[in-house]
């Protein structure tokens, strides 16, 4: 039930950091705590808040951490200036 928790978590996680912050996937994710009690993680000035302890924080910082680098080895993230943002070019994304 814990693991399960972690990986929804995770998952849950690894959508909003890529979707809040632009640069989040080339960016590498750390457990943080403001109040010694409750973890989440942060990149720079980037936080989520996830209130897990240190452990699950750090677990799902890992995990993070290893979802990004899979879809960096695809090697292609279209930033709307490439074939993907023209619609006449013909290429489907």
């Amino acid at each position: 039930m814990n693991c399960r928790k972690i990986r929804l978590i995770s998952s849950f996680v690894v959508l909003t950091a890529v979707a809040a912050f632009p640069g989040a996937a080339f960016a590498t994710w750390s457990a943080y705590t403001d109040d010694g009690t409750s973890y989440g993680i942060r990149e720079g000035d980037n936080k989520i808040p996830l209130d897990l302890s240190e452990r699950e924080a750090t677990k799902t910082a890992r995990k993070v951490n290893k979802a990004l680098d899979k879809d960096k080895a695809d090697g292609f993230v279209d930033n709307g200036e490439g074939p993907c943002g023209d619609p006449s070019s013909g290429v489907l994304c």
